[in-house]
């Protein structure tokens, strides 16, 4: 048994259990479950299937994102098993084996589809020649296994053998691997949305141009006339078609940045307070926190069901081919 001061305790100063289910619980996984799982397999199934939609390395990437939404149902329906069918000490330990690296491998993979992103936006051409489909797979796998080895890096070097437990230690290497993968992927979001913008600003000077130097190159006086009186058409047009990109731009960067604060923001806060509490109160005062942490994991599943669906209204092509 782990000491007391390393592990999650509750207000009598009993070890915390790690799987913490009721009859609500089961409700809100069942339903979460029979919802994600369904619809995150078949966008799966379309992208793998459909060649027009797999052929392309950022379609690679957006599978990774799908899968690591997949992930998120394991953790849930090992707590079922334990729940329903076989609560013994193995099924427990295989819990805490699978818990956590699900939000993990989901930041890992959306940083690899922005960093896809950021190449295509800045260097077309060597993007092009060089983001092939085995590179796209060998990147996700690559960096999903580092991302696993980091969060349970305390157990696969044995520091410490997984038991039926919180372990703090286990908390605070996945709260700096969340930080981590967090932060990058929304200064990246970041970067991009701007880099969008100046292309888009770009553009736009590009088609006035283009329409000032077209009108003096007319010799006819009524051609000219003409021209003079279509071109601020054409430019109010294309400025309006502009403006719709620079929105949707900036709606794809808000929903990205929604999709992103839901769970690991959630997960950062609460552990923060915890340990805060932790911190000044001693660990056998925070057991109010402790009470509310199968809430957080109900929460935690949300991003694995609004994920696809916004994926789904915002990509064409897998509507035309569903």
């Amino acid at each position: 048994m782990s000491h007391q001061g390393e592990v999650v305790l509750t207000a009598t100063g009993e070890i915390q259990h790690p799987i913490n289910v009721d009859t609500i619980s089961v409700i809100l996984k069942c339903l979460c479950c029979s919802i994600g799982i369904p619809l995150n397999s078949f966008i799966a199934v379309t992208i793998t299937r459909l060649g027009r939609l797999g052929c392309r390395p950022r379609n690679f990437f957006l599978l990774g994102i799908i899968l690591s939404h997949l992930s998120f149902f394991i953790p849930p329906a090992i707590e079922l098993i334990y729940w329903a069918l076989y609560p013994q000490e193995s099924v427990c330990r295989a819990y805490v084996a699978a818990v956590v690296a699900p939000q993990g491998l989901l930041l890992t993979n959306m940083l690899l589809a922005l960093t896809d992103r950021y190449l295509a936006i800045n260097h077309p051409l060597l993007h092009r020649a060089k983001m092939t489909n085995r590179l796209a797979v060998y990147l996700i796998l690559t960096c999903s296994t580092l991302t696993v080895f980091l969060m349970k890096f305390v157990y696969i070097v044995q520091l410490g053998t997984i038991r039926c437990e919180v372990w703090l230690a286990h908390v605070k290497m996945f709260v700096s691997v969340i930080i981590s993968l967090f932060a990058s992927c929304v200064v990246l979001n970041i970067i991009i949305y701007r880099q969008t913008k100046s292309l888009l600003r770009e553009s736009r000077t590009l088609k006035v141009t283009r329409d000032e130097i077209r009108e003096p190159s007319i010799a006819n006086a009524n051609a000219n006339h003409q021209s003079t009186a279509v071109s601020p058409m054409r430019i109010h047009a294309d400025r309006d078609k502009l403006s719709q990109m620079e929105m949707e731009a900036t709606r794809t960067l808000v929903i990205a940045m929604a999709s992103l604060c839901v769970m690991p923001c959630l997960a950062l806060i609460f552990n923060a307070s915890y340990f805060a509490c932790r911190l000044i109160s001693g660990p056998f005062a925070c057991s109010s926190l402790v009470k509310i942490v199968p809430l957080v994991k109900e929460l935690s599943l949300t991003p694995a069901i609004y994920g696809p669906i916004i994926f789904l209204a915002r990509n064409k092509e897998l509507r035309a081919s569903s």
